[in-house]
């Protein structure tokens, strides 16, 4: 399996605008799952490691006239802005585009608190394979989502 790079030697063509998937996690295998598992499930996924390259590919996107029906993005990345700052970003260039948030360090009320600031919904990592696709399907179909704390106790994907 070919692990994502921080490198772009030229931006990412886009398909079918409803199947870009654009996934902002700053550790490689994270990215690696996450596109496997998007994939397989008939996303186009273009991975980012920072969310400074996460607005480089958004901004590029739109200026193609393209884009992006959702954004995974890890909340935690140190060396740069946060999830929380990226989001204030994308929400600067793609204000309806669902942004989803994904980390390993949620407590019980981050749910609410998330999707009060502007998040789509939240995903727990290590991903579970069923959660992470159900929820992208629901936020690019523009379905409400769903609370699956419970769901997503069950089989985890270690990376």
């Amino acid at each position: 399996m070919e692990l994502p790079t921080t490198i772009l030697t030229r931006p990412p063509e886009l398909d079918e605008c409803s199947k870009n998937i654009l996934l902002v996690d700053d550790e490689p295998h994270v990215l690696a799952v996450g596109k496997a598992v998007l994939i397989g499930q008939g996303f186009h996924v273009v991975c980012a490691s920072s969310g400074e390259q996460a607005v480089d590919l958004l901004r590029h996107a739109v200026q193609q006239q393209n884009c992006y029906s959702a954004t995974l993005l890890d909340l935690t990345m140190p060396g740069g802005p946060s999830g929380f700052e990226t989001l204030e970003v994308l929400r600067s260039i793609a204000p309806q585009m669902p942004v989803i948030a994904c980390s390993g360090y949620f407590q019980d009320d981050a749910r609410e608190l998330c999707q009060a600031i502007g998040f789509y919904d939240i995903i727990r990592k290590p991903y579970n394979f069923d959660v992470l696709g159900g929820c992208v399907r629901r936020a690019v179909n523009g379905l409400p989502a769903e609370d699956v704390s419970a769901k997503q106790e069950q089989v985890l994907v270690t990376v």
